[in-house]
């Protein structure tokens, strides 16, 4: 009498599901590449002693944009860009970012950098715009209050 192998079984249906989950497109997920604390703005200004000095990534709408030269800066080339990030809720979080960049206010940000309790502040290190051009201002709206509960 022969002895029956699982491995004959096994090892064809672990290959039939990775090459069925290999063929997916990979979905874009903003702000992914983005270090750090993952936390809606509310969360971190609920405890704002839990997160001094992390490094948290938040996300909103960009408001008060302003570029200015900075404070301990001997070169008129150094900039830094300033702004309040809000959230739905209409809790915010200042921002400041050395360098110039193409922000507005009304743009949806991902903002990843080091959370300062005292100012309230976030020094940026990384940031991305998230674009929603494919959605009407419905889909934006729910798009935006979805990010917002994470």
């Amino acid at each position: 009498m022969m002895k029956f192998n699982k491995s004959y079984i096994l090892l064809p249906l672990l290959l039939m599901f990775a090459l069925v989950g290999c063929n997916k497109e990979p979905k874009y997920i903003p702000g992914a590449g983005i270090q750090g604390i993952r936390e809606p703005i509310f969360r971190i200004l609920l405890s704002p002693v839990a997160y001094d000095g992390a490094i948290v990534v938040v996300e909103g709408i960009v408001r008060d944009f302003s570029e200015q030269e900075e404070a301990d800066s001997e070169s008129a080339d150094d900039l830094e860009s300033t702004f309040k990030l809000f959230d739905t809720r209409g809790s915010f979080i200042n921002i400041t970012m050395p360098g110039s960049w193409e922000i507005v206010d009304n743009d949806y940000l991902i903002v990843g950098g080091i959370y300062r309790k005292n100012s309230n502040e976030i020094e940026a290190k990384q940031f991305e715009k998230v674009d929603f051009e494919d959605k009407d201002e419905q889909g934006i709206e729910k798009e935006r209050e979805k990010r917002d509960d994470w």
